[in-house]
Protein backbone atom coordinates (compact mmCIF):
# COMPACT_ATOMS: atom_id res chain seq x y z
CA UNK A 1 0.00 0.00 0.00
CA UNK A 2 2.96 2.48 0.97
CA UNK A 3 4.28 1.66 -2.05
CA UNK A 4 1.50 2.53 -4.30
CA UNK A 5 0.80 5.67 -2.33
CA UNK A 6 4.45 6.76 -3.04
CA UNK A 7 4.68 5.77 -6.71
CA UNK A 8 1.56 7.93 -7.27
CA UNK A 9 3.39 10.72 -5.34
CA UNK A 10 6.02 10.58 -7.56
CA UNK A 11 3.84 10.49 -10.77
CA UNK A 12 2.25 13.64 -9.57
CA UNK A 13 5.47 15.52 -9.18
CA UNK A 14 6.68 14.38 -12.91
CA UNK A 15 3.27 15.82 -14.14
CA UNK A 16 3.89 18.71 -11.97
CA UNK A 17 7.52 19.32 -13.24
CA UNK A 18 5.98 18.64 -16.98
CA UNK A 19 3.47 21.24 -16.37
CA UNK A 20 5.96 23.34 -15.27
CA UNK A 21 8.40 22.94 -17.81
CA UNK A 22 5.63 23.23 -20.37
CA UNK A 23 4.19 26.58 -18.86
CA UNK A 24 7.69 28.30 -18.53
CA UNK A 25 7.90 27.23 -22.22
CA UNK A 26 4.90 29.19 -22.76
CA UNK A 27 5.90 32.09 -21.03
CA UNK A 28 9.52 32.29 -22.86
CA UNK A 29 7.77 31.84 -26.33
CA UNK A 30 5.96 34.98 -25.66
CA UNK A 31 8.10 37.36 -23.71
CA UNK A 32 10.50 39.75 -25.22
CA UNK A 33 12.59 40.27 -22.17
CA UNK A 34 13.86 36.31 -21.26
CA UNK A 35 14.06 37.70 -17.76
CA UNK A 36 10.99 39.48 -17.62
CA UNK A 37 8.25 36.56 -18.60
CA UNK A 38 5.55 39.68 -18.71
CA UNK A 39 7.89 41.71 -21.04
CA UNK A 40 5.94 42.41 -24.63
CA UNK A 41 8.18 44.21 -27.77
CA UNK A 42 6.71 47.59 -28.32
CA UNK A 43 4.39 48.40 -31.25
CA UNK A 44 7.23 49.44 -33.34
CA UNK A 45 9.35 46.19 -32.57
CA UNK A 46 6.05 44.15 -33.10
CA UNK A 47 5.85 45.18 -36.76
CA UNK A 48 9.38 43.85 -37.19
CA UNK A 49 8.02 40.52 -35.68
CA UNK A 50 4.83 40.54 -37.09
CA UNK A 51 6.39 40.77 -40.74
CA UNK A 52 9.22 38.31 -40.04
CA UNK A 53 9.48 35.22 -42.41
CA UNK A 54 6.90 36.82 -44.75
CA UNK A 55 9.07 39.67 -45.78
CA UNK A 56 12.44 38.77 -47.10
CA UNK A 57 15.04 41.50 -46.25
CA UNK A 58 14.49 43.51 -42.97
CA UNK A 59 16.26 46.54 -42.23
CA UNK A 60 16.09 47.45 -37.98
CA UNK A 61 17.37 50.96 -38.02
CA UNK A 62 17.54 52.58 -34.42
CA UNK A 63 19.59 54.88 -31.92
CA UNK A 64 21.95 53.20 -29.61
CA UNK A 65 20.07 50.91 -26.77
CA UNK A 66 16.92 51.33 -28.67
CA UNK A 67 15.78 47.47 -28.17
CA UNK A 68 17.03 46.66 -31.79
CA UNK A 69 19.41 43.79 -30.99
CA UNK A 70 17.52 42.41 -28.06
CA UNK A 71 14.39 41.85 -31.10
CA UNK A 72 16.40 40.51 -33.52
CA UNK A 73 17.57 37.94 -31.02
CA UNK A 74 14.21 36.87 -30.04
CA UNK A 75 13.78 36.26 -33.85
CA UNK A 76 16.69 34.44 -34.28
CA UNK A 77 15.96 32.33 -31.12
CA UNK A 78 12.78 31.76 -32.53
CA UNK A 79 13.70 30.66 -35.97
CA UNK A 80 16.49 28.47 -34.13
CA UNK A 81 13.75 26.38 -31.78
CA UNK A 82 11.13 26.67 -34.76
CA UNK A 83 8.54 28.23 -31.96
CA UNK A 84 7.56 31.32 -33.55
CA UNK A 85 3.73 31.54 -32.88
CA UNK A 86 2.34 31.68 -35.94
CA UNK A 87 5.48 30.67 -38.20
CA UNK A 88 4.96 27.76 -40.61
CA UNK A 89 8.59 26.56 -42.04
CA UNK A 90 8.77 26.77 -45.91
CA UNK A 91 7.57 23.80 -48.04
CA UNK A 92 11.12 24.44 -50.25
CA UNK A 93 12.52 23.98 -47.10
CA UNK A 94 11.78 20.37 -46.48
CA UNK A 95 13.00 18.62 -43.21
CA UNK A 96 16.67 19.52 -43.50
CA UNK A 97 18.16 21.35 -41.19
CA UNK A 98 18.65 25.15 -40.46
CA UNK A 99 21.67 27.14 -40.93
CA UNK A 100 21.49 30.51 -39.42
CA UNK A 101 24.70 32.73 -39.61
CA UNK A 102 24.71 35.45 -36.92
CA UNK A 103 27.13 38.36 -37.95
CA UNK A 104 28.61 40.56 -35.41
CA UNK A 105 31.26 43.41 -35.56
CA UNK A 106 33.83 41.60 -32.95
CA UNK A 107 34.03 38.13 -31.42
CA UNK A 108 33.73 39.68 -28.13
CA UNK A 109 30.83 41.77 -28.95
CA UNK A 110 29.14 38.27 -30.16
CA UNK A 111 30.05 36.26 -27.44
CA UNK A 112 29.08 39.08 -24.34
CA UNK A 113 26.07 40.53 -26.16
CA UNK A 114 24.15 38.69 -29.52
CA UNK A 115 24.86 34.62 -27.65
CA UNK A 116 23.77 36.16 -24.25
CA UNK A 117 20.87 37.56 -25.75
CA UNK A 118 19.82 34.22 -27.67
CA UNK A 119 20.55 31.49 -25.27
CA UNK A 120 18.53 33.60 -22.73
CA UNK A 121 15.44 32.56 -25.22
CA UNK A 122 16.64 28.19 -25.20
CA UNK A 123 16.79 25.47 -22.94
CA UNK A 124 20.29 25.07 -22.02
CA UNK A 125 19.76 21.24 -22.48
CA UNK A 126 18.51 21.67 -26.11
CA UNK A 127 21.91 23.01 -27.47
CA UNK A 128 25.48 21.89 -27.93
CA UNK A 129 28.16 25.12 -27.78
CA UNK A 130 31.34 24.98 -30.41
CA UNK A 131 34.51 26.69 -29.23
CA UNK A 132 37.83 27.27 -31.07
CA UNK A 133 40.48 29.26 -29.38
CA UNK A 134 37.53 29.73 -26.25
CA UNK A 135 35.68 31.50 -28.88
CA UNK A 136 32.05 30.72 -29.67
CA UNK A 137 32.13 29.47 -33.33
CA UNK A 138 29.03 27.70 -33.55
CA UNK A 139 25.37 26.58 -31.64
CA UNK A 140 23.31 23.08 -32.73
CA UNK A 141 20.35 21.90 -31.68
CA UNK A 142 20.54 18.85 -30.41
CA UNK A 143 17.25 16.93 -31.97
CA UNK A 144 16.99 18.68 -34.99
CA UNK A 145 20.50 19.97 -36.23
CA UNK A 146 19.71 23.39 -36.76
CA UNK A 147 22.94 25.49 -36.62
CA UNK A 148 23.92 29.25 -35.44
CA UNK A 149 27.06 30.42 -36.88
CA UNK A 150 28.50 33.03 -35.22
CA UNK A 151 31.17 35.33 -38.06
CA UNK A 152 32.82 38.66 -37.07
CA UNK A 153 32.80 41.52 -39.53
CA UNK A 154 35.33 43.51 -38.21
CA UNK A 155 37.34 42.41 -41.14
CA UNK A 156 35.21 43.15 -43.98
CA UNK A 157 37.26 41.25 -46.58
CA UNK A 158 37.86 38.08 -44.90
CA UNK A 159 34.64 37.73 -43.75
CA UNK A 160 33.14 38.21 -47.25
CA UNK A 161 35.44 35.50 -48.04
CA UNK A 162 34.35 33.35 -45.29
CA UNK A 163 30.47 33.27 -45.95
CA UNK A 164 30.88 32.71 -49.54
CA UNK A 165 31.11 28.79 -49.09
CA UNK A 166 27.57 28.90 -47.35
CA UNK A 167 23.73 28.77 -47.86
CA UNK A 168 21.83 29.77 -45.44
CA UNK A 169 18.13 29.83 -44.38
CA UNK A 170 18.69 33.31 -42.11
CA UNK A 171 21.19 35.82 -41.72
CA UNK A 172 21.17 38.85 -38.92
CA UNK A 173 23.85 41.27 -39.19
CA UNK A 174 24.29 43.25 -36.49
CA UNK A 175 25.58 46.85 -36.41
CA UNK A 176 26.28 48.37 -39.72
CA UNK A 177 29.71 47.61 -41.56
CA UNK A 178 31.63 49.93 -44.03
CA UNK A 179 31.40 48.26 -46.96
CA UNK A 180 27.66 47.58 -49.04
CA UNK A 181 29.96 44.59 -50.43
CA UNK A 182 29.43 42.78 -47.38
CA UNK A 183 25.53 43.28 -47.58
CA UNK A 184 25.44 42.26 -50.75
CA UNK A 185 27.18 39.10 -50.77
CA UNK A 186 25.05 38.28 -47.52
CA UNK A 187 22.28 38.72 -49.52
CA UNK A 188 23.18 35.86 -51.76
CA UNK A 189 23.72 33.21 -48.97
CA UNK A 190 20.13 33.67 -48.32
CA UNK A 191 19.18 33.48 -52.15
CA UNK A 192 18.99 29.77 -53.05
CA UNK A 193 17.33 28.66 -49.89
CA UNK A 194 14.77 32.11 -50.27
CA UNK A 195 15.42 32.83 -46.98
CA UNK A 196 15.23 35.48 -44.25
CA UNK A 197 17.60 38.54 -44.00
CA UNK A 198 17.67 41.04 -41.20
CA UNK A 199 19.34 43.62 -40.19
CA UNK A 200 20.33 45.76 -37.01
CA UNK A 201 22.40 49.29 -36.57
CA UNK A 202 22.52 52.63 -35.71
CA UNK A 203 23.94 53.96 -38.87
CA UNK A 204 26.62 55.89 -37.21
CA UNK A 205 29.10 54.85 -40.47
CA UNK A 206 28.16 57.22 -43.70
CA UNK A 207 27.89 54.81 -46.85
CA UNK A 208 25.78 56.32 -49.05
CA UNK A 209 25.30 52.80 -50.94
CA UNK A 210 24.09 51.34 -47.89
CA UNK A 211 21.92 54.52 -47.13
CA UNK A 212 20.55 53.99 -50.63
CA UNK A 213 19.69 50.24 -50.06
CA UNK A 214 17.90 51.03 -46.64
CA UNK A 215 16.05 53.47 -47.92
CA UNK A 216 14.54 52.37 -51.32
CA UNK A 217 13.61 49.42 -49.95
CA UNK A 218 10.50 48.17 -51.20
CA UNK A 219 7.25 45.88 -50.77
CA UNK A 220 7.02 42.94 -51.14
CA UNK A 221 10.88 41.93 -50.47
CA UNK A 222 12.41 44.59 -48.28
CA UNK A 223 11.07 47.19 -45.89
CA UNK A 224 13.10 49.41 -43.34
CA UNK A 225 12.00 50.01 -39.80
CA UNK A 226 13.14 52.23 -37.25
CA UNK A 227 13.16 52.39 -33.62
CA UNK A 228 13.71 55.56 -31.06
CA UNK A 229 16.10 54.69 -28.37
CA UNK A 230 13.95 56.43 -25.42
CA UNK A 231 10.92 54.45 -26.43
CA UNK A 232 12.50 51.37 -24.87
CA UNK A 233 10.28 49.94 -22.20
CA UNK A 234 13.70 49.44 -19.84
CA UNK A 235 13.84 53.10 -19.45
CA UNK A 236 12.62 55.46 -16.39
CA UNK A 237 11.81 58.72 -17.31
CA UNK A 238 15.27 59.90 -14.86
CA UNK A 239 17.30 57.36 -17.16
CA UNK A 240 16.13 58.99 -19.78
CA UNK A 241 16.96 62.61 -19.37
CA UNK A 242 20.44 61.30 -18.25
CA UNK A 243 20.37 59.76 -21.76
CA UNK A 244 19.75 62.75 -23.33
CA UNK A 245 21.61 64.89 -21.06
CA UNK A 246 25.18 62.83 -21.61
CA UNK A 247 24.69 63.79 -25.41
CA UNK A 248 24.39 67.60 -24.63
CA UNK A 249 27.64 68.63 -25.98
CA UNK A 250 27.10 66.47 -29.27
CA UNK A 251 25.89 68.21 -32.67
CA UNK A 252 22.43 67.70 -33.29
CA UNK A 253 23.04 65.50 -36.72
CA UNK A 254 25.25 62.80 -33.96
CA UNK A 255 22.28 63.37 -31.12
CA UNK A 256 19.57 62.47 -33.65
CA UNK A 257 21.67 59.29 -34.80
CA UNK A 258 21.85 58.18 -31.04
CA UNK A 259 18.68 58.50 -30.25
CA UNK A 260 16.53 58.36 -33.05
CA UNK A 261 18.48 56.54 -35.96
CA UNK A 262 19.00 58.88 -37.86
CA UNK A 263 21.39 58.28 -40.55
CA UNK A 264 24.80 59.62 -40.20
CA UNK A 265 25.64 63.14 -42.45
CA UNK A 266 28.95 63.94 -43.60
CA UNK A 267 28.98 67.57 -43.73
CA UNK A 268 30.11 67.57 -39.36
CA UNK A 269 32.32 64.27 -40.18
CA UNK A 270 36.34 65.20 -39.63
CA UNK A 271 37.23 62.41 -42.11
CA UNK A 272 35.98 60.55 -44.88
CA UNK A 273 36.62 56.64 -44.06
CA UNK A 274 36.23 54.48 -47.04
CA UNK A 275 36.44 50.82 -45.81
CA UNK A 276 36.86 49.34 -48.93
CA UNK A 277 40.21 51.42 -50.10
CA UNK A 278 41.41 52.13 -46.43
CA UNK A 279 40.51 49.36 -44.36
CA UNK A 280 43.20 46.57 -45.33
CA UNK A 281 45.74 44.21 -44.17
CA UNK A 282 48.87 44.36 -44.96
CA UNK A 283 50.35 41.80 -47.61
CA UNK A 284 52.69 39.14 -46.51
CA UNK A 285 53.24 41.47 -42.98
CA UNK A 286 56.51 40.42 -40.90
CA UNK A 287 57.93 42.08 -37.72
CA UNK A 288 61.20 42.77 -40.19
CA UNK A 289 59.44 45.29 -41.35
CA UNK A 290 60.69 49.17 -40.41
CA UNK A 291 57.83 50.23 -38.15
CA UNK A 292 56.85 53.95 -36.73
CA UNK A 293 55.64 53.98 -33.17
CA UNK A 294 53.63 56.85 -32.51
CA UNK A 295 52.14 58.42 -29.14
CA UNK A 296 49.42 60.82 -27.68
CA UNK A 297 51.01 60.50 -24.28
CA UNK A 298 48.24 61.74 -21.08
CA UNK A 299 48.39 61.08 -17.15
CA UNK A 300 45.01 62.05 -16.46
CA UNK A 301 43.15 60.16 -19.08
CA UNK A 302 45.01 57.71 -21.73
CA UNK A 303 47.36 57.50 -23.85
CA UNK A 304 46.76 56.51 -27.77
CA UNK A 305 49.55 54.07 -29.14
CA UNK A 306 49.67 53.13 -32.88
CA UNK A 307 52.32 51.20 -34.44
CA UNK A 308 52.94 51.72 -38.42
CA UNK A 309 54.49 49.16 -40.58
CA UNK A 310 55.97 49.75 -43.92
CA UNK A 311 55.53 47.45 -46.69
CA UNK A 312 59.26 47.03 -48.18
CA UNK A 313 57.76 46.46 -51.84
CA UNK A 314 55.84 49.53 -52.12
CA UNK A 315 56.67 52.12 -49.06
CA UNK A 316 53.13 51.38 -48.28
CA UNK A 317 52.08 51.88 -44.09
CA UNK A 318 49.14 50.06 -42.54
CA UNK A 319 48.42 50.57 -39.02
CA UNK A 320 49.23 47.56 -37.46
CA UNK A 321 48.41 48.09 -33.63
CA UNK A 322 46.19 51.01 -32.07
CA UNK A 323 46.01 50.85 -28.41
CA UNK A 324 45.14 52.85 -25.15
CA UNK A 325 47.01 52.38 -22.39
CA UNK A 326 44.71 53.36 -19.13
CA UNK A 327 45.59 53.37 -15.13
CA UNK A 328 49.09 54.09 -15.25
CA UNK A 329 49.96 57.54 -13.03
CA UNK A 330 53.55 56.68 -12.89
CA UNK A 331 55.20 58.57 -15.87
CA UNK A 332 58.59 56.12 -16.23
CA UNK A 333 56.06 53.38 -15.88
CA UNK A 334 53.34 54.77 -18.52
CA UNK A 335 57.01 54.59 -20.84
CA UNK A 336 58.06 51.37 -20.01
CA UNK A 337 54.27 49.70 -20.78
CA UNK A 338 54.99 51.24 -24.56
CA UNK A 339 58.20 49.81 -24.76
CA UNK A 340 56.89 46.45 -23.51
CA UNK A 341 54.16 46.81 -26.18
CA UNK A 342 56.27 47.48 -29.04
CA UNK A 343 59.69 45.29 -28.49
CA UNK A 344 59.01 43.12 -31.39
CA UNK A 345 59.02 44.98 -33.70
CA UNK A 346 61.80 46.86 -35.76
CA UNK A 347 61.00 50.78 -34.44
CA UNK A 348 63.07 53.07 -37.00
CA UNK A 349 60.91 56.10 -35.44
CA UNK A 350 59.67 57.17 -32.45
CA UNK A 351 57.07 60.43 -32.38
CA UNK A 352 54.97 61.83 -29.66
CA UNK A 353 52.87 65.05 -28.85
CA UNK A 354 55.94 68.08 -28.10
CA UNK A 355 53.27 69.21 -25.68
CA UNK A 356 54.43 66.60 -23.18
CA UNK A 357 57.82 67.39 -23.02
CA UNK A 358 57.77 65.09 -19.76
CA UNK A 359 57.28 62.24 -21.78
CA UNK A 360 60.00 62.95 -24.23
CA UNK A 361 62.76 64.52 -22.40
CA UNK A 362 62.00 61.03 -19.58
CA UNK A 363 62.58 58.31 -22.12
CA UNK A 364 65.72 60.33 -23.84
CA UNK A 365 66.69 60.03 -20.53
CA UNK A 366 66.56 56.26 -20.11
CA UNK A 367 68.05 55.47 -23.59
CA UNK A 368 65.60 54.67 -25.06
CA UNK A 369 66.25 54.82 -29.11
CA UNK A 370 65.62 56.02 -31.52
CA UNK A 371 64.76 59.16 -29.74
CA UNK A 372 61.03 60.44 -29.61
CA UNK A 373 60.72 63.37 -32.10
CA UNK A 374 57.88 65.56 -31.71
CA UNK A 375 55.47 67.24 -34.17
CA UNK A 376 56.29 70.48 -35.26
CA UNK A 377 54.29 73.49 -35.06
CA UNK A 378 50.98 71.14 -33.72
CA UNK A 379 48.87 73.79 -32.38
CA UNK A 380 49.11 75.87 -35.09
CA UNK A 381 48.51 73.58 -37.55
CA UNK A 382 45.73 71.14 -36.69
CA UNK A 383 44.09 71.96 -39.93
CA UNK A 384 46.83 70.83 -41.63
CA UNK A 385 47.34 67.70 -39.69
CA UNK A 386 44.07 67.04 -40.40
CA UNK A 387 44.10 67.40 -44.34
CA UNK A 388 47.50 65.85 -44.38
CA UNK A 389 46.63 62.15 -42.61
CA UNK A 390 42.88 62.25 -44.86
CA UNK A 391 45.18 62.96 -48.25
CA UNK A 392 47.43 59.81 -47.19
CA UNK A 393 44.66 57.09 -46.59
CA UNK A 394 43.86 55.10 -48.98
CA UNK A 395 46.89 56.11 -50.80
CA UNK A 396 49.86 55.68 -48.80
CA UNK A 397 48.43 54.85 -44.93
CA UNK A 398 46.37 51.84 -44.40
CA UNK A 399 44.43 50.90 -41.78
CA UNK A 400 44.66 47.13 -40.15
CA UNK A 401 40.38 45.67 -39.87
CA UNK A 402 41.90 44.39 -36.11
CA UNK A 403 42.65 48.72 -35.29
CA UNK A 404 39.02 49.03 -34.25
CA UNK A 405 39.09 51.62 -31.85
CA UNK A 406 41.18 54.09 -34.36
CA UNK A 407 38.49 52.98 -37.17
CA UNK A 408 36.07 53.93 -34.55
CA UNK A 409 37.43 57.38 -33.77
CA UNK A 410 37.51 58.18 -37.54
CA UNK A 411 34.36 57.07 -37.44
CA UNK A 412 33.01 59.40 -34.19
CA UNK A 413 35.18 62.57 -35.21
CA UNK A 414 32.65 65.44 -35.70
CA UNK A 415 32.72 69.34 -36.30
CA UNK A 416 31.13 71.03 -33.70
CA UNK A 417 27.84 72.80 -34.31
CA UNK A 418 29.05 76.16 -32.14
CA UNK A 419 32.18 76.77 -33.16
CA UNK A 420 34.38 77.38 -35.85
CA UNK A 421 36.74 74.98 -36.84
CA UNK A 422 36.65 73.15 -32.93
CA UNK A 423 35.98 69.07 -32.62
CA UNK A 424 33.74 67.86 -30.70
CA UNK A 425 35.23 65.87 -27.56
CA UNK A 426 38.83 66.84 -29.44
CA UNK A 427 40.80 65.52 -26.55
CA UNK A 428 39.11 61.96 -26.29
CA UNK A 429 40.55 61.20 -29.59
CA UNK A 430 44.18 60.31 -28.58
CA UNK A 431 44.80 57.29 -31.47
CA UNK A 432 43.78 59.65 -34.48
CA UNK A 433 45.92 62.51 -32.90
CA UNK A 434 49.01 59.61 -32.78
CA UNK A 435 47.52 58.79 -36.48
CA UNK A 436 48.05 62.30 -37.27
CA UNK A 437 51.56 62.61 -35.69
CA UNK A 438 52.27 59.95 -37.77
CA UNK A 439 50.98 61.14 -41.22
CA UNK A 440 53.20 64.41 -40.50
CA UNK A 441 56.55 62.44 -39.97
CA UNK A 442 56.28 59.23 -42.30
CA UNK A 443 60.08 58.01 -42.86
CA UNK A 444 62.09 58.42 -46.64
CA UNK A 445 61.55 55.47 -48.43
CA UNK A 446 64.74 53.33 -49.06
CA UNK A 447 65.82 54.00 -52.39
CA UNK A 448 66.58 50.54 -53.42
CA UNK A 449 69.24 50.05 -56.71
CA UNK A 450 67.51 49.89 -60.26
CA UNK A 451 67.23 46.70 -61.85
CA UNK A 452 69.33 46.12 -64.00
CA UNK A 453 68.66 44.96 -67.98
CA UNK A 454 68.56 40.78 -68.56
CA UNK A 455 71.82 41.50 -71.15
CA UNK A 456 73.75 43.58 -68.91
CA UNK A 457 73.41 41.44 -65.78
CA UNK A 458 74.83 38.49 -68.10
CA UNK A 459 77.76 40.50 -69.44
CA UNK A 460 78.85 41.81 -65.59
CA UNK A 461 78.77 38.21 -64.71
CA UNK A 462 80.76 37.25 -67.61
CA UNK A 463 83.24 39.79 -67.05
CA UNK A 464 83.28 39.27 -63.30
CA UNK A 465 83.75 35.44 -64.32
CA UNK A 466 86.65 36.61 -67.12
CA UNK A 467 88.98 38.73 -64.59
CA UNK A 468 88.21 35.66 -61.57
CA UNK A 469 89.87 33.60 -63.98
CA UNK A 470 92.77 35.55 -65.42
CA UNK A 471 93.77 36.62 -61.87
CA UNK A 472 94.07 32.84 -60.90
CA UNK A 473 96.39 32.29 -64.72
CA UNK A 474 98.05 35.65 -62.97
CA UNK A 475 98.64 33.66 -59.67
CA UNK A 476 100.01 30.30 -61.12
CA UNK A 477 102.62 32.18 -63.09
CA UNK A 478 103.65 34.09 -59.78
CA UNK A 479 104.38 30.63 -58.39
CA UNK A 480 105.91 28.89 -61.25
CA UNK A 481 108.60 31.86 -61.61
CA UNK A 482 109.27 31.96 -57.62
CA UNK A 483 109.88 27.63 -58.10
Amino acid sequence: MAGTVQADIARKQRELASAVSRLRKLETDSCFDPNDATSRPTPDQQNVIDDFGIIKHQYVRGGNQSGKSQLSARLISWLFAESKPGWVRPKEWGTEPLLIIVMGRTTKQIEDTLWKKISGFLDPSTYHVQRIGGSIQKVTQKDTQNTILFLSHHSENEAREKVQSFVAHAVWLDEMPGSFKLIEELHRRCQARNGYFLASFTPKVINNEIKKLVDNARLPLAKSYKLRALDNPIYTEEKKGEIVQSLGTMTEAYRNTILEGDWLTSDEAVYMLDHDSMILPPPGYTASWRHVEAVDPALKSALGLTVWAEDPTNSKWYCIRADYIKGIQDPRELILEVQRRTANYNIVRRIADPHEVWYIQMAAGMGIQPNYIGVWGKNTRKGELIKGLQDKLGTRIYLAPWCQDLVYEFEECRWSETAENKIVNASSFHLLDSAQYFADNIPTPIQAAPALPVHQVLYEAHIKRKQQKEKLMNSKVQRTRKW
